[in-house]
């Protein structure tokens, strides 16, 4: 017995360092980092730009966002070339407050308003302030966020347009889905829209998911709508995040057209 001893107790000590590097790493897949460097499991970020993540930016972390938008036929107010391509490009950052607080400024992307003239070329400045209201701390399960947003470049320009937003998300490491309703009022005339945001995404490998998003803007005053949809993807590596939605939108053309669409972007977090 006191043989067995001596034999097993120096092969269980030599072997619990190499169980513990297998339990650490073990979190990593899900994480999409270890929980350390991130404790939401990336929630604060999601796969397409048409929808506002419920979850908040880590307290006093930094996110830079940015992104080209790729629009054929040409919409009046982007940068073009001939009448066959038009682009948009846009910039953004955020960052992290305490109690579930984040802060955004940038120009708006893909899904924004029509520019009133040409000569912004589609681009919308905007700022954002957004509140995670429900949710574990892990950003698994489901996930309940506000937002406010205030975009120079509404329906007519200035002074602007208020939106307010409501998102809801359903997180696990395979999959997770996304549904937002969005309210807008522009201050310059009685116009007013709403619009529905959704996404689904299935993650092939614990770093890429594969998915679709949509989204759909109806006027309140006017008779107007926007839809746009397409195919996604979202490779996520640790606080790097690239990602693409290609597929067809209606926005910045006549009422009844439709035009292809795609746009890639890229996040990063400091």
């Amino acid at each position: 017995m006191q043989r067995a001893l001596r034999l097993i107790v120096p092969a269980f000590v030599a072997f619990a360092p190499v169980n513990a590097f297998a339990e650490q790493i073990s979190h990593v897949p899900g994480d999409r980092e270890t929980g350390r460097a991130d404790p939401t499991g990336g929630a604060y970020t999601t796969p397409t730009l048409l929808f506002v993540p419920a979850g908040a930016l880590p307290a006093w972390n930094a996110k830079v966002i940015t992104a080209l938008d790729v629009h054929g036929p040409t919409p009046a107010d982007r940068l073009a070339i001939g009448t066959s391509l038009g682009f948009q490009p846009s910039l953004g950052g955020e960052i992290g407050l305490p109690g579930g607080f984040t802060l955004g400024a940038g120009t708006a992307w893909v899904g924004g308003d029509r520019s009133p003239t040409p000569m912004s070329e589609g681009i919308s400045p905007y700022f954002q302030a957004r509140y995670h209201i429900l949710g574990t701390s892990d950003g698994r399960g489901f996930q309940l966020g506000s937002s406010v947003a205030y975009k120079f470049v509404g329906f007519q320009g200035d002074p602007g347009e208020l939106e307010v937003a409501l998102s809801s998300q359903y997180r696990q490491n395979q999959y997770e889905v996304g549904l937002q309703a969005v309210l807008g009022k522009d201050f310059a005339t009685t116009a007013a829209d709403t619009e529905i945001h959704a996404y689904a995404l299935y993650r092939v490998v614990p770093q890429l998911g594969l998915g679709g998003a949509g989204q759909v803007r109806v006027g309140l005053v006017q008779n107007t709508y926007d839809v746009i949809g397409g195919g996604l993807a979202s490779l996520t590596i640790g606080k790097w995040q690239v990602a693409g939605l290609g597929g067809a939108s209606t926005v910045g053309l006549d009422q009844g057209h439709v035009g292809g669409l795609g746009e890639v972007f890229a996040t990063a977090r400091f």
